[in-house]
């Protein structure tokens, strides 16, 4: 028999989160909902379940409302539910969650333990893989496609580029991408048999005698504050398109008037000319990755950059560390965004990646070095390996922060979104080294100096076998496009434009003016456009000068990623829509009509 458990979290609808701002709290008291990923987690177990002898658990960790999602889970077609229920769970941040889970799943010889890819309220994505190192078991997250042979998953995982063939074998733990699997209707009469089925409650106790293992007293990191993110909101000269041709011309006159069309011409930090020292408990350490290419990451040297200026207050050195393959040879680089020092991490285990050993091997280093702070990227594979790491050292993670900053002690603040981006949470950890990972395009990148040299160290650690294969490597990203990361000039298309024949008008029009493409999350949802130029929410983050937004309705979930662009164009059909409250210049209409006529214009303009 196969045994599955499947990880879910009850959370508030994010339209319905409450935010009281004089307790600066949270309030849950609206509806709640299983997150959508987790809906794809269950779909999976219930889709295994009749292929094959399979048992199938769910299991959730909260208060006791939160019976009402395992109760769901079971008209779904789920077999058993279990129930942490207990106040001393309360105030769990991701790893005490983990922990508290990862107890109740080693009681049991589960073969695969599903969950989703992240939740909504918080985006993470660190439960998953802080389990699977608790358990010490294989991982593969965000899943787009399964396969079981025998003892043998073989699944396709997403990327920042595309998506990786993954194979390992079982127990393992898999988290759920939107794309693997729909979730399933329930029936009114399904959900009323479900809730007379018995439900197992599992206490602190039950799992360990000790009460500071779980909760706020288990947490290594705490909330500091939660402030509303106001939405900037401006004034939008809307240009009469009933003529479109003319309107085109006039949008490019204004464009020219207000700047937007030329070059970047802002200057960007200076990095710090001299090479600082390494000062025990003071080094700032920088995860650095490359990509299909081998060249460095944008967020890379944007985290470098970050990292240079809080350096120079702590008072340590500046360490870039990577995995082997183009690292060694991009030290120059590296030092040029404020590297003091450049870390390669090298072993027959690291030639190709798998998360298991890249948190072995920078868990090594970093017992052996201790340094004060370890920020990565919050790439796929940041998001991989990273949270794996801090179970590893037993260390707080804040994920997918917004900022870096230092308060008075000097200790890192982490400022992490959630619900929808419009509440912003300053996060400390307890432990040291401090650790986060920050969203791609979050930071400004820095004037690099050529002048500077760092020091190239090559690390051989010993490390164990790996627990899962990557067998191969895909891109997905269009080559004639510009490149999103860095853009000055950006075409977003948002659900207005649902065709692959109206996003085909899209790209025609970001071709000519030799710009970079994103979408909305419900674009890629569709398979419109590839995940990996999903901005947003739960995606990547722009800084362009000018943002050209196609039939984009304008919620937060999507200007959060888009709050550093300078100028905004919207082109809607709806004058009512909220991107108008954010854009600049607005272009009422048909967008079949209004993009060809601007590429037509651009055309002219640009003389090609």
């Amino acid at each position: 028999m196969l045994k599955i458990a499947v990880c879910i979290k009850q959370i508030p609808l994010v339209e319905d989160a409450n935010f009281d701002p004089v307790t600066k709290t949270i309030k849950r008291d609206g509806p709640a909902v299983i997150s959508s990923f987790d809906l794809r987690a269950i779909s999976l177990a219930v889709t295994l379940k009749a292929k094959a002898d399979t048992e199938c658990t769910v299991v959730t960790m909260g208060p006791p409302q939160a019976r009402t999602a395992i109760e769901e889970a079971l008209a779904m077609g789920m077999d058993r539910g279990v129930h942490l229920e207990d106040r001393a769970f309360a105030g769990a941040d991701t790893l005490a969650t983990a922990r508290a889970l990862a107890m109740w799943l080693k009681r049991e010889p589960f073969d695969l333990v599903l969950m989703g890819k992240y939740t909504l309220d918080a985006e993470t994505g660190q439960v998953g893989p802080e389990v699977a190192e608790l358990l010490g078991i294989a991982q593969i997250t965000g899943a787009r496609k399964l396969e079981i042979e025998g003892r043998t998953l073989k699944a396709e995982r997403e990327s920042d580029e595309g998506w990786e063939e993954i194979e390992c074998a079982m127990p393992a733990l898999i988290t759920c991408a939107e794309r693997l699997a729909q979730p399933i209707r329930v029936k009114p009469a399904e959900r009323e048999a479900a809730k007379s089925r018995p439900i197992v409650t599992v206490r602190a106790a039950d799992l360990d005698s000790d009460p500071n293992k779980f909760g706020f007293a288990g947490s290594p990191t705490v909330v500091n504050d939660l402030f509303v993110q106001e939405t900037p909101k401006t004034t939008c000269r809307f240009i009469d398109a009933s003529d479109p041709a003319r309107a085109c011309r006039e949008l490019i006159d204004a464009l020219n008037e207000a700047g937007a069309l030329k070059r970047d011409a802002k200057s960007r930090p200076p990095v710090t000319a001299a090479v600082r020292k390494s000062s025990p408990g003071r080094d700032l350490w920088v995860a650095c990755e490359t990509n299909l290419e081998g060249e460095v990451t944008r967020c890379s040297l944007e985290l470098l950059s970050r990292g240079d200026k809080l350096a120079n207050e702590l008072g340590g050195e500046l360490v870039a560390v990577g995995f082997p393959g183009a690292m060694a040879r991009h030290a120059a680089l590296l030092a040029g965004y404020g590297a003091d020092h450049v870390i390669v991490i090298d072993s027959p285990e690291l030639a190709s990646y798998t998360p298991e050993a890249a948190a072995e091997a920078f868990a090594s280093l970093v017992r052996e070095r201790e340094p004060w702070g370890v920020i990565l990227p919050a790439s796929e594979r940041g998001r991989d390996w990273g949270p794996r790491l801090a179970a590893r050292l037993g260390l707080g993670l804040t994920g997918d922060a917004l900022g870096l900053e230092l308060d008075k002690d000097r200790r890192m603040v982490a400022l992490k979104p959630a619900f929808g981006g419009n509440i912003i949470a300053p996060i400390l950890s307890r432990t040291y080294p401090q650790m986060a990972t920050v969203r791609p395009g979050m930071l400004e990148l820095a004037q690099p100096s050529s002048a500077r040299t760092a020091a190239t160290e090559i690390v051989r650690p010993k490390l164990s076998a790996p627990l899962s294969r990557l067998i191969k490597e895909h891109s997905n990203l269009d080559p004639s496009l510009a490149p999103l990361e860095g853009a000055e000039v950006v075409v977003g298309v948002g659900i207005g434009v649902n065709t692959p024949e109206g996003i085909e008008l899209c790209k025609e029009f970001a071709r000519t003016i030799r710009a970079g493409m994103c979408a909305t999350r419900r674009v890629t949802d569709q398979g419109l456009m590839p995940r990996q130029l999903q901005v947003g929410l739960t995606g990547k983050a722009i800084d362009a000068r000018l943002y050209f937004a196609i039939g984009i309705r304008g919620q937060p979930n999507h200007t959060v990623g888009i709050k550093r662009a300078r100028t905004i164009v919207a082109i809607n059909k709806e004058r009512d829509s909220a991107i108008f409250e954010r854009a600049s210049f607005g272009l009422v209409g048909d967008f079949n009509v209004l993009v060809p006529a601007l590429t037509d214009a651009f055309r002219i303009h640009l003389g090609v």
